[in-house]
């Protein structure tokens, strides 16, 4: 199958250009990798991509590869950020942020409990930011679920001044084996480089960290600023 995944590299005004990279794969396919002006182009030609979604994924992490590189030679920060993918056929697929499900309804209330417990904690303040580049970082989303998770359990830490994780499950009603195995398995290796040894994730996979990080959340957001 071929794939065209187009996107941005940012910031946007750094103005970011290279000429084509072409890289083969494994099993006879090849990825063509362009960007003027800050604007990226993928092109994915790889019989083992099989849809658009990993094709999107796959993009981004070749995307990756390259302006890190070019980071690093240039001391500057950059990210990716890939939009688009159309199919052989012409088919187009826009990528949004929401993966699904994580919004809450009303969203009103939510949004001006967390802003205020956010300005008064630094723990949540800092956990919302890790959270929110889960939603987004298909690659590095376990890792940030779960530090979001380690900094609820911190903020118990600074109350008690006990190193543990047990004052947070008593408040919170949460268990160490139901982190463990929705998040922590997949963040450990990652998080201590081990990359060769981190699990594979999908989709359903990513959704249900994010879904464990934003119980977590939302159950202190309750301990810590119950709704009036």
């Amino acid at each position: 199958m071929r794939y065209v995944a187009t996107g941005r590299v940012h910031p946007e005004r750094a103005d970011i250009s290279f000429s084509q990279f072409i890289f083969g794969t494994p099993d006879t396919g090849r990825v063509i990798a362009q960007c003027d002006s800050s604007q990226l182009t993928v092109v994915l030609e790889d019989p083992q991509i099989d849809g658009w979604v990993a094709a999107q994924i796959a993009a981004e992490h070749f995307a990756y590869m390259i302006v890190s590189a070019v980071g690093f030679a240039l001391g500057s920060g950059y990210s990716v950020e890939v939009i688009q993918v159309i199919e052989e056929d012409g088919t187009p697929h826009v990528f949004g942020v929401r993966p699904g499900t994580l919004e809450f309804d009303p969203h009103g209330p939510i949004l001006n409990r967390a802003l205020q417990l956010a300005a008064e904690n630094i723990f949540f303040r800092l956990a919302l930011r890790d959270y929110v580049r889960a939603i987004t970082d298909t690659t590095d989303c376990a890792t940030y679920c779960y530090r979001a998770i380690e900094s609820v359990k911190s903020a118990f830490v600074s109350q008690t001044g006990i190193e543990s994780w047990d004052a947070m499950h008593e408040a919170l009603g949460t268990d160490r084996a139901t982190i463990e195995n929705r998040v922590k398995n997949f963040a450990d290796p990652v998080r201590h480089g081990n990359w060769i040894a981190a699990p594979l994730t999908n989709s359903a996979t990513r959704l249900d960290m994010l879904s464990c990080a934003r119980e977590i959340l939302a159950k202190y957001l309750d301990h810590a600023k119950p709704a009036a």
